[in-house]
């Protein structure tokens, strides 16, 4: 284990370095690359949701960023004409990294190894496999802290150059507490989840209510691109046994963990959890194995025809598509299932629609794929209904206050 790494000597011009996520983001190594980079010329930095110190990040000025995502400091970076997206399905971005963003070096973070020689990717796994397997180099900081996750994140050490000891736990994690209107927006969800479904759901306030309303729920199975700390609360409830689902009965699946120490300690050697890499955790083939999948996703903006926008709005990029096409198809699809957008009707001081007559980003799920939508006040279902018939049901749940504007709108508009 070395106590560094001289970047200066894998570097070369123009080279695709990829950064872990979340808590895994190996703060040492990224700082270390970031200063070495500054001699060389165009060192891109591939890097999703950071969840550590953005200020290497924001005071680089000599670096390219790149990202599918527009969260935490990466939607700094956007505002400052810095970070490039790179828009893509969480199911394809291993494919990418085969192909036309193939990268250079990866870094991440992992366990301490086994007697086996092996070490754990701990709490981000995602694309980090295809990543560390197509670099030219891949380095890894190893962390005591971080906690041992199984299944795609088991890796053996020989795959990094070199790893050194990072110098501060893993990052945390905690969302807003949930208020109200997140509350009465998962009651509604959870009017249409029953038991022993298998249930896909975010992170967050919302995700979090929507957790803590399905607590009275019982035998359901968890297949997600990721997990926070309400798992803990909804396993602690007696609402989840993975009994009944499909494919990896009794285990719960993710791929990447938003949390706080209390998650790494439930997932910690954890036999009940497997982490998988997302191209199985998003892949249409293993989607397809469930007969009653629930999709549970937010949107930052729905339109009267059924559009999502969940990237950007209002010319600010602020979420990511991730893996909301993904799963929202697979529920779509789902004999039994259901693709649900979850949102609460306004957002901001000023109270402002999230139902729209028209969206103001980019369509993240097109109105083909219109599920049902939920807000604090109902539920839309819009599957098989004209434009008109959406438009209706739509302007039903949206904020009292804005449903005259959006009729209006209608009449003068249209829908097309």
């Amino acid at each position: 284990m070395s106590d560094t790494v001289n970047f200066q000597n894998y570097l070369k011009t123009g080279d695709l370095v990829v950064v872990a996520q979340l808590g895994a983001e190996p703060t040492t190594l990224t700082t270390a690359l970031f200063d070495a980079a500054k001699a060389v010329e165009g060192v891109r930095v591939l890097t999703s949701f950071p969840l550590g110190e953005a200020t290497a990040r924001l005071s680089s000025k000599h670096l390219t960023f790149l990202s599918m995502d527009g969260f935490g400091a990466n939607g700094r970076l956007f505002e400052d004409g810095r970070l490039g997206v790179a828009p893509a399905r969480f199911s394809d971005y291993s494919r990418l990294f085969e192909g036309r963003l193939k990268p250079a070096i990866t870094l991440c973070s992992v366990t301490m190894p086994d007697a086996e020689g092996n070490v754990s990717l701990g709490v981000t796994v995602d694309h980090l496999p295809a990543a560390i397997r197509e670099a030219r180099f891949a380095f890894a900081e190893i962390n005591p802290a971080m906690p041992w996750t199984n299944g795609d994140a088991v890796l053996p050490l020989s795959a990094f150059a070199k790893t050194i000891k990072a110098q501060s736990p893993p990052a945390e994690w905690v969302s807003r507490k949930p208020g109200p209107i997140d509350h009465a927006v998962a009651a509604n969800v959870a009017r249409l989840v029953p038991n022993k479904a298998t249930v896909q759901y975010g992170v967050g306030s919302l995700p979090d209510a929507v957790a803590a309303a399905l607590s009275k729920k019982r035998d359901l199975g968890l297949h997600s691109g990721s997990f926070a700390d309400s798992i803990v609360d909804l396993v602690d409830a007696g609402a989840v046994s993975n009994k009944y689902k499909e494919i990896d009965p009794g285990k719960h699946v993710a791929t990447a963990l938003y949390g706080s120490r209390r998650l790494y300690d439930f997932v910690d050697r954890n036999p009940d959890l497997l982490m998988r890499a997302g191209t199985y955790t998003h892949s249409a083939n293993t989607l397809a194995h469930f007969e009653t999948f629930f999709a549970i996703n937010s949107a930052l903006e729905v339109d009267l025809t059924g559009q999502v926008g969940a990237e950007a709005a209002n010319g600010r990029y602020l979420g990511a598509i991730g893996g909301q096409l993904d799963f929202h198809r697979a529920g779509f699809l789902s004999p039994k299932g259901r693709g649900i957008i979850a949102l609460s009707s306004t957002a901001g001081k000023a109270n402002k629609t999230k139902i729209v007559a028209k969206l103001s980003g980019p369509v993240t799920a097109p109105r083909a794929d219109a599920d049902t939508v939920v807000t604090e006040h109902g539920i839309a279902e819009l599957c098989g209904l004209t434009l008109e018939e959406r438009a209706e049901a739509l302007i039903a749940i949206a904020a009292p206050e804005a449903r005259a504007a959006l009729q209006d709108a209608v009449q003068k508009d249209g829908l097309v």
